[in-house]
């Protein structure tokens, strides 16, 4: 999982991402968390113009859920 969130965000505190940051990893997740120090709520702009971000997408595959 890769999470981002904006420094500034006056909608979602950025402590919200970091508490769920920090439990996904407290059980092992394999999680990566960028904040984006000048970002407001709009943090996806950024995000989406990162290129770092496709080449992210095609290091994974989707897994089938197993019943």
């Amino acid at each position: 999982m890769w999470a981002f969130h904006g420094a500034k965000d006056n909608v979602v505190p950025l402590s919200e991402s970091e508490i769920m940051v920090s439990a996904l990893k407290a059980r092992d997740g394999n999680v990566k968390f960028t904040v984006y120090p000048e970002a407001k709520h709009d943090s996806w702009t950024q995000t989406y113009n990162n290129p770092e971000l496709y080449k992210w997408f095609l290091q994974h595959q989707r897994q089938n859920a197993v019943d």
